[in-house]
């Protein structure tokens, strides 16, 4: 283990004790005020995620951005560490902005997927309920994971990698350029099988988490599929 992967961990722990021990929260007027941190009160009542869900509830975009925009490109340097053993990204900045972009087309998303789900659930056109709370939630998480994935996932992925190879070329390319040179079996093969293996179950246990969370959750699995990356490269 290298002093880059130490710092790495440092960081990655350091998010994590932000999140739950977040000292911003959200005052009467709507606005996002310094709390301080209060160790004991986090543990007892979990103001932290309190305040972190406050500020998530008012601030869709904005902290879909930020998230996002963090954790994914988090995500970027771990993909470079399994690939060339360094954690430097070129043009992380740039990789930056559009991940956070990214972030708040999610929160979007995320939200008309769970909605549109949540609203067709026990009908002719999705006649999937249960009686019991755990398996209602349990129900509607994976069947909006289902669908999101199905529907979003993909596209998703195409529109994010041609941003990444109009970063690389910095220049915009065309559809058949773009298309002629992705690599078939990552995208005919490997894509398609991390959905179902991966991303629908990964995103099942992100919904039934309540919404504020669901976009964190999202972008910490993108750190996840990073790792994965990582060993499976050094495997390789």
């Amino acid at each position: 283990m290298k002093k880059t992967d130490i710092i790495a961990i440092a960081a990655f722990v350091f998010l994590a004790a932000l999140v739950f021990f977040f000292p911003w929260g959200v005052d009467l007027l709507g606005q996002v005020k310094w709390m301080g941190i209060d160790f004991c009160g986090c543990f007892r009542d979990l103001s932290g995620l309190d305040n972190f869900g406050h500020v998530v509830a008012n601030y869709p975009y904005v902290s879909g951005f930020i998230k996002v925009g963090i954790l994914a490109s988090f995500g970027e340097m771990i993909k470079t560490r399994g690939k060339t053993g360094s954690y430097r990204t070129p043009d992380l900045w740039a990789k930056f902005i559009v991940w956070g972009i990214y972030g708040m087309l999610f929160t979007l998303v995320f939200a008309i997927f769970a909605k549109g789900i949540g609203g067709l659930s026990g009908s002719p056109v999705w006649p999937f309920r249960s009686d019991s709370r755990f398996w209602n939630t349990l129900i509607f998480a994976f069947s909006t994971s289902l669908w999101l994935n199905l529907v979003f996932c993909y596209p998703m992925m195409m529109t994010h990698e041609w941003f990444n190879t109009c970063i690389a070329k910095r220049r915009i390319l065309g559809g058949a350029e773009f298309l002629k040179g992705l690599d078939p079996h990552i995208w005919g093969s490997y894509l398609p099988k991390s959905i179902v293996v991966f991303w629908i179950p990964a995103h099942t246990i992100t919904f039934c988490l309540p919404p504020d969370f669901r976009i964190l959750m999202s972008a910490f699995l993108s750190l996840a599929l990073g790792f994965i990356l990582t060993i499976s490269a050094k495997k390789q």
